[in-house]
């Protein structure tokens, strides 16, 4: 049984799309969610069963063949006509063959759990990444909503001293024209969020709401824990990569039936041959029915056509290996451009938050101290309040990308991960 997927067996036999129900807004609850009710996973298990029921057929032996003959002229024998033929045939095939074809369903039955679980693996990172999309809206939208604030607080200071002349009605256009730039991010988030909204919702197979959904974790900061190896070596592992390697056992079993095909079948048979009553009386056995037990064996004589069978099979087994071989390359580059990619949003958010945010929160505290004792201009004030708001919307911008490479990284490993200087750690 999958390993992963399976643990929500009930929920996933169910068909019914999913009504989301009230959730907390961690990315916890909607994953579970996801993993419940995700069509993709539904179809994925259900697969992995139809596999499964197919191991139990691929074993089985042949069924018997019950033929029943009358004679329409019937044949006089001594001891009465024979007047039908009632017979049961059994074909016994080699036996390695039918323990080869049954082992070769079970590692395409392994093969697709490895499938369901992997979709898990795949519907996680999906929710992961349009749950972030959403946060770093929602993120955006805090930000400039707070320097919105800000701009009209200073509009209103420049409206009083317009009216005392140490103003100019420029310095008030320009203000007036950055609050109407920044006031227009108000319709852009909203139509941003239906946007996002709707893929976390396609990725969860869940109807679409009225409602906006809500967003309560913060992005995760920090590297993992695992040193980077030990993540080449769990990403080699990946269901998916492993999945080539059940396949490449089934087509080698398949292999080994295909050979046995060599060797002969065996058939055991019984006929009943019905005797009516002699014509003459008083013959001993009058009327006593004929049983005759047979038996048979094949003769392989196309030697050429079971080679070609046996060589498929082999070929497409070193296929799978191959194509196995290639996946865990592709996963460890995979790995260290997904690691490359960390270190890189990682190196931002520390850059920001401890050196430029402060530093730019600083400037803008001295250019707007010294516009209220009129050392410094309006521009000079706008100019100052623009670079922290980018600096803080870029140092936004690079935790949602820390948090979906993170999301990333986990699909590919095939596990969640510790982060260094994290509650969990």
């Amino acid at each position: 049984m999958p390993s992963r997927a399976a643990a929500s067996a009930s929920a996933l036999t169910s068909s019914a799309p999913l009504v989301l129900p009230a959730v907390n807004g961690s990315l916890a609850s909607y994953v579970a969610l996801a993993v419940d009710h995700s069509p993709r996973v539904r179809a994925a298990f259900e697969s992995w069963r139809a596999a499964s029921f197919a191991v139990g057929k691929s074993g089985r032996m042949p069924e018997p063949t019950i033929n029943f003959g009358y004679f329409v002229r019937s044949i006089e024998t001594r001891v009465g006509p024979q007047t039908y033929n009632l017979g049961i045939t059994q074909a016994i095939p080699w036996l390695s063959k039918l323990g080869a074809s049954e082992r070769a369903a079970s590692e395409r039955a392994r093969a697709q759990a490895l499938v369901t679980d992997a979709e898990v693996l795949a519907v996680r990172r999906d929710v992961a990444d349009a749950y972030w999309s959403l946060w770093l809206i929602g993120e955006e939208h805090r930000l400039r909503s707070e320097h919105d604030i800000l701009l009209e607080a200073l509009a209103a200071a420049v409206r009083a001293r317009l009216q005392t002349g140490a103003a100019s009605l420029a310095d008030l256009n320009q203000v007036d024209l950055n609050i109407a730039r920044h006031h227009d991010h108000r319709d852009g988030h909203q139509q941003a969020r239906l946007r996002v909204q709707a893929q976390l919702l396609a990725a969860m197979g869940a109807e679409p709401v009225s409602e906006m959904l809500n967003v309560s974790d913060e992005p995760p900061i920090g590297m993992p824990v695992v040193a980077d190896s030990e993540l080449m070596t769990l990403a080699r592992a990946h269901p998916l990569i492993d999945r080539l390697d059940h396949l490449a056992r089934s087509e080698a079993e398949m292999a080994s039936a295909e050979a046995a095909d060599r060797y002969p079948r065996f058939m055991l048979g019984a006929n009943l041959i019905g005797i009516g009553e002699a014509s003459m009386p008083g013959v001993s056995g009058s009327g006593d029915d004929a049983l005759v037990v047979s038996a048979g064996v094949s003769v392989p004589l196309w030697f050429s056509s079971y080679d070609d069978g046996e060589a498929s099979a082999r070929a497409a087994s070193r296929a799978q290996r191959a194509l196995g071989e290639q996946g865990q390359r592709q996963a460890e580059a995979s790995v260290a451009a997904s690691l490359s990619s960390l270190r890189d949003s990682y190196r931002r958010m520390q850059l920001y938050e401890k050196t430029l945010i402060p530093q730019a929160q600083v400037t803008f505290e001295a250019v707007l101290g010294g516009y209220q004792v009129k050392t410094s201009s309006v521009a000079a004030v706008i100019l100052a309040q623009r670079d922290l708001i980018d600096l803080q919307l870029e140092d936004a911008s690079a935790r949602a990308a820390h948090a979906k490479g993170l999301a990333q990284l986990e699909y590919l490993v095939g596990r969640s991960l510790v982060l260094k200087g994290s509650a969990d750690e």
